[in-house]
């Protein structure tokens, strides 16, 4: 928390962290359509009143859990290239970066709530989709720096930054999704071979 807010801004602010994590047990708790704002204030340890003045509605509740679930990873995403480091390590940190949500117990439980909300409700999923431009794409950006170096070779650096989150996803994202949490290190094998894998398609040779 911010040392320089004032004592009645740090109050509002932990408060205002206590009601996201009552939101988050209410919606395990009672799935997101059968969580009221009252089930989430007692939960939280706040009165309605208070919840409503940090929060219109339960979607924006929502929207709040996600970007605190979000805030961690956009902060590591924010890669920039280098002429001088191995590409294997610099593309390292992206994987880090995706796999951010998976590696952690708390953050991987929250993940698995959303994907349940979202497979249930496909008016949320829509919205939440469409926040997605709103961000910084530093892999695209860096994809571009590196083929302009000319170590990496591709016709379109949109197209194979999608390739590669999908690989992430796809080896290691999704299978934690009903997998027992693994660790960094047992998940080294897969992401060295997602980053091997990249480079032999876009390597320059």
């Amino acid at each position: 928390m911010n040392e320089e807010l004032s004592g009645n801004e740090r109050r509002k602010a932990l408060k205002r962290e206590e009601i996201i994590a009552g939101a988050i047990k209410a919606f395990r708790q009672a799935g997101y359509e059968g969580a009221s704002m009252d089930l989430v204030a007692e939960l939280a340890g706040a009165s309605k009143r208070t919840v409503y003045n940090h929060f219109e509605s339960k979607k924006d509740l929502l929207w709040a859990v996600i970007a605190e679930l979000m805030a961690g990873q956009a902060e590591m995403a924010q890669i920039h290239y280098s002429k001088t480091e191995p590409l294997e390590s610099q593309l390292g940190r992206f994987v880090d970066a995706q796999i951010y949500f998976v590696i952690d117990s708390s953050r991987l439980a929250i993940v698995r709530l959303l994907t349940s909300i979202f497979l249930q409700n496909q008016e949320l999923r829509d919205e939440a989709s469409k926040g997605d431009h709103c961000q910084v794409d530093y892999l695209t950006t860096w994809l571009k720096a590196a083929k302009k170096d000319k170590r990496l070779k591709m016709k379109d650096p949109n197209l194979a930054a999608q390739i590669f989150r999908g690989l992430v996803e796809g080896t290691i994202n999704f299978p934690a999704l009903y997998s027992p949490l693994k660790t960094s290190n047992e998940l080294k094998p897969l992401k060295d071979e997602v980053i091997a894998v990249f480079l032999s398609r876009y390597g320059a040779k």
